[in-house]
């Protein structure tokens, strides 16, 4: 039996399938490159950046899936790569190893990998990254913040460490584990964490320190039926009490879960204030990590 949260999100996302798919066909002004950074099938990624370097910004953006640790990949969201790469910003979908079968931290293994080898693979090309911009959709954004905001983590690659996270955005993430109520998403949270593991290891909120400098946009639909709003509302305010930089929440009128990524190939208010926030972030100059 379907559960009903999930035919609500497919009828809302049903408007906008025919929008993906075709903002997914291949772009005559943008470059596309798949790279492999292990020998397991879903350790890939995908770059794409602009074709006329006098269109790319200094800043690469960075975006990580959803689909509940369990399901999805990279290729699967070429028409958000399309999207930041069609603003100038060389782009990294990054893909990871799914859960039950690879439990964390093998996710944030592969982030970091993904991560290292895409931004080795844009210096190969001749393309110029000064900083990158973090985030992801749902499970994605989850990964993202602790990307981010988890500075201790050992194995952080090479790359964080000389280049620089411009800001942080998460668009519909589980960021307080502590305010998920769900269900659906606590089986999917336990089948991510594995069985008998902590899951304050993963929870992105408790790395919040309270010197964080990094600018934060955090996005979600005011009718998510999966992960509580108050993921966001708790997250923002708990990071606005002392980051440096403005922490700003947009509640996306009507929005649900999925069919957020309706932003990508709508000109909606939302897309407006990403596009706003990103280039405020490309200004804002390198914050070391």
């Amino acid at each position: 039996m379907i559960n009903p949260w999930v035919v609500e999100e497919r009828v809302a996302l049903l408007p906008t399938i025919g929008k993906l798919v075709a903002q997914s066909f291949p772009k005559p002004d943008l470059v596309e490159e798949k790279i492999r950074y292990g020998p397991d099938p879903q350790q890939i990624a995908l770059l794409v950046w602009p074709g006329n370097p006098e269109l790319r910004r200094r800043s690469a953006v960075l975006f990580l899936h959803g689909g509940g640790w369990n399901s999805g990949n990279p290729l699967l969201f070429r028409f958000v790569g399309h999207f930041f790469a069609g603003l100038g910003y060389p782009t990294l979908l990054g893909g990871y190893r799914l859960a039950p079968n690879f439990i964390f931290p093998t996710q944030m293994e592969d982030v970091y990998s993904g991560l290292d080898a895409g931004l080795q693979s844009l210096e190969q090309h001749g393309v110029g990254v000064d900083r990158v911009i973090v985030g992801g959709q749902s499970a994605g954004a989850q990964l993202a913040a602790l990307l981010v905001y988890d500075r201790d983590k050992a194995g952080r690659p090479a790359a964080l460490q000389g280049e620089s996270i411009a800001g942080f955005y998460s668009i519909s993430g589980p960021l307080s584990f502590a305010d998920c109520t769900q269900p659906e998403l606590l089986k999917m949270i336990a089948d991510f964490v594995g069985e008998g593991i902590d899951w304050k290891t993963a929870d992105p909120i408790r790395f919040i320190r309270g010197d964080e400098k990094q600018p934060a946009l955090l996005i979600h639909g005011d009718r998510d039926p999966l992960v509580d709003l108050a993921n966001t509302r708790v997250f923002a305010d708990r990071l606005a009490e002392s980051c440096a930089n403005p922490v700003e929440v947009f509640l996306v009128r009507g929005g649900h879960h999925a069919d957020l990524v309706a932003l990508f190939v709508n000109d909606l208010p939302i897309t407006q204030v990403l596009e706003k926030w990103l280039a405020r972030c490309d200004d804002l100059g390198q914050v070391k990590v």
